[in-house]
């Protein structure tokens, strides 16, 4: 069987691929001109070069051939992993395509180099052809679909950058190394990422880094109103003044504090916060009071109790019109009593109770406490109060039996008890 035929670009020569492993060059009167050999299997395809001096042959060997016009071989193209079945030069005649029974499609350079590979047809693929410009080819395949395949590289930069863009607008990093994708567009779209990276360097203290991030941002959008090292000291004093007031030491946060504002008068030292903290000793007692708090918990979780009241204590005198919440109180009732200090939190469970009334959950602190200083009675009033408040039946259920322990005169809170509640 002869395969497939084609003419020379000038319209003279024939080019036969046949089930004999030859090639054959025929006149158009019907003379044999040439034979070549050298497949080892059945030859499917046979092609001109667009300047017609090389013929590309395919075969069942699953190989491609480079042969020129008097029949000497050129270069063997291995790659495929079965029965090569068409091929195809580009336009410019520097590179060729084949088509293969193994499902792909394969770009080669005239040495013999594999350029590419193609994959997405389910079955043998039976043809290939490229478009006049070259920047697309076809193939045909035996899953009954033809496949169109760019490959003009700037356009498939510019789908790929848009594909990426939310990401590269959010990962200035990659587009800083990706030059393709740095469009007017696309870096003024990057440019607040920069800017919020460096408003976090400078606020953890990375003035250099900040500036860098800020000056790139600039240089993304001139539009941008900033001035890099000016934005990064005044966010680095406010890091400094904030680390100073968790030192409870509130003239130095001050003193940074005010010096970030002679910087950029607007600036907001607290951005999470939705009001402008516009007073710079408030916002230094406000961080202090946080800090003292927070240490505090932590002491009375780790049963150091003495110590937790000392520093609620301290934060309350940084502020006489602070109001610390039902919750901070109720932590240092509940942890301190589970610590064998409940006569000592009791002020702190009152409290609690003051500010949140109704609160089944505090209400139940204030109980263990009571049951632990021997108010029996009011611990059964909270503890019920506990039970019709709360919607969790196993808390319920112990709380009821804390109750029934307590109305028989009995102590409910065993070491072993407390041990399991300290654990909770």
């Amino acid at each position: 069987s002869v395969w497939s035929v084609s003419f020379s670009p000038d319209g003279k020569t024939i080019a036969s691929a046949s089930d004999d492993n030859t090639i054959k060059l025929w006149s158009l009167d019907g003379k044999e001109l040439k034979t070549f050999k050298g497949h080892s299997d059945s030859v499917s395809w046979a092609s001109f070069s667009p300047d017609g001096k090389t013929i590309a042959s395919t075969g069942r060997d699953k190989t491609i051939k480079l042969w020129n016009l008097d029949g000497k071989e050129l270069k063997t193209f291995k790659g495929h992993s079965d029965w090569v079945w068409g091929v195809s030069f580009s336009p410019d005649g520097q590179t060729i395509a084949s088509a293969s029974a193994d499902k792909t499609i394969k770009l080669w350079s005239l040495d013999g180099k594999e350029l590419k590979t193609f994959k997405r047809h389910s079955d043998g693929v039976s043809s290939v052809s490229f478009s006049p410009d070259g920047k697309t080819i076809t193939s045909a395949s035996r899953d009954h679909t033809v496949i169109l395949w760019d490959l003009d590289l700037d356009n498939l930069l510019i789908l790929g950058c848009n594909w990426l863009q939310d990401y590269l607008h959010n990962h200035p990093e990659t587009l800083a190394e990706l030059q393709p994708c740095q469009n007017k567009s696309m870096l003024i779209a990057a440019a607040p990422t920069l800017v919020a990276e460096g408003e976090e360097l400078a606020s953890a203290g990375e003035f250099e880094k900040a500036v860098i991030k800020f000056k790139q941002a600039k240089e993304w959008n001139p539009e941008l109103d900033i001035n890099p090292e000016t934005k990064a000291e005044t966010l680095n004093l406010i890091f400094q003044g904030k680390e100073l007031a968790k030192q409870i030491d509130i003239q130095g946060a001050v003193a940074k504090f005010k010096k970030a504002q002679q910087l950029t008068p607007n600036i907001d030292p607290e951005p999470e916060t939705t009001t402008l903290d516009n007073n710079p000793e408030a916002f230094a007692r406000k961080l202090a009071i946080s800090e003292l708090l927070s240490k505090g918990k932590e002491l009375v979780s780790n049963g150091d109790v003495k110590q937790a009241i000392s520093a609620y204590a301290n934060a309350e005198k940084l502020d006489a019109k602070l109001e610390i919440s039902a919750d901070d109180w109720n932590s240092l009732c509940w942890r301190g009593s589970l610590h064998g200090y409940a006569s000592d939190v009791m002020f702190a469970c009152e409290k609690a109770v003051t500010l949140a009334p109704t609160h089944g959950g505090i209400l139940d602190s204030r109980g263990l406490a009571r049951a632990l200083t021997g108010d029996s009675k009011g611990a059964i009033e909270d503890f019920q109060a506990f039970i019709k408040w709360s919607d969790n039946p196993e808390r319920k259920s112990q709380r009821q039996g804390w109750v029934n322990a307590l109305s028989a005169g009995k102590n409910p809170f065993t070491k072993e008890e407390l041990q399991k509640l300290r654990q909770q």
